[in-house]
């Protein structure tokens, strides 16, 4: 099996085992493989930063400290901001990848690309956690992972069908401006099934589908953010654990992006109960 039909089965048995994790496993376990999955991501993400196998364990021993640091000791008033602060440096990144988007960005410095992991890294796992501990936590996690999946997955084949003109060709020549936009309709789709849903009978729906845009719009963004690493890095992919897909960064650079912003939604539209 090679191409599209494996990518597919990766896709759905990867789907099934996150959905089990989620919906079934207790919060300490939950809280446990999912910071084993950042962990991963970390790794791949430092060996797309320029350091030798020997100088990404401190790397990625630090960044699950802060990410743990952080979860026990950032004020819950506070967790607006923080991630608040995370979702303007992801915009920050859009916005210059879509100003390079056709001409060869330089590669910026190794340092610069550390101290991004380090920080959009741990800020994902806390999104992850903090959604997943609120009241209805398990199922509002999964509808904000499905925003991204459905985004992604509609892009892909859309842009595949009719993609001809090139989003941004210098940073990632695969996608298009008709692949985002067939994105953004299957998020509109969603968000519409989402307003009538019992999770979300509270919700006014032009709020629910603002989020699911802006987390859309997101995910293009990290998704552009990786595939400039791995350009940076001469690398077709970030890793080779998930056939069809690559590695935990290539299945996920779009969540890592949107899931702050999927927080920062729940609170706005007062879903997280006391958070």
């Amino acid at each position: 099996m090679t191409g599209t039909p494996l990518r597919l089965a990766t896709g759905a048995l990867a789907g099934l085992v996150s959905l089990a994790v989620v919906l079934l496993a207790p919060e300490r376990v939950f809280l446990g493989i999912t910071l084993i999955l950042m962990g991963w991501a970390a790794v791949e993400w430092f060996r797309l930063c320029g350091l030798e196998p020997c100088q990404i364990a401190p790397w990625v021993g630090a960044t699950v400290a802060l990410a743990i640091g952080l979860h026990m000791l950032w004020p819950d008033a506070l967790r607006a901001w923080l991630l608040a602060a995370v979702a303007m440096l992801w915009f920050g990144l859009f916005t210059a990848q879509l100003r390079h988007r056709r001409e060869r960005p330089a590669n910026r410095p190794f340092w610069l690309r550390r101290l991004v992991g380090l920080v959009a890294l741990p800020a994902f796992w806390l999104a992850l956690v903090w959604v997943h501990a609120a009241p209805r936590g398990e199922w509002l996690l999964v509808f904000g992972v499905l925003v991204v999946v459905i985004a992604d997955s509609f892009a892909y084949f859309v842009g595949r069908a009719v993609g001809r003109r090139k989003l941004a060709p210098m940073i990632s020549p695969g996608k298009s401006v008709e692949g985002a936009l067939g994105g953004l309709a299957g998020v509109a789709v969603l968000s519409a099934i989402g307003a009538v849903l019992p999770l979300f009978a509270v919700t006014p729906s032009w709020q629910l589908a603002m989020w699911c845009t802006l987390m859309a719009l997101a995910s293009v963004g990290g998704d552009l953010e990786e595939s400039r690493l791995k350009r940076e890095a001469g690398v077709k992919d970030s890793g080779r654990l998930l056939p069809g897909h690559g590695g935990v960064l290539d299945r996920l650079d779009g969540q890592f992006a949107a899931m702050p912003l999927w927080w920062l939604g729940l609170w706005q539209m007062q879903l997280l109960g006391g958070a």
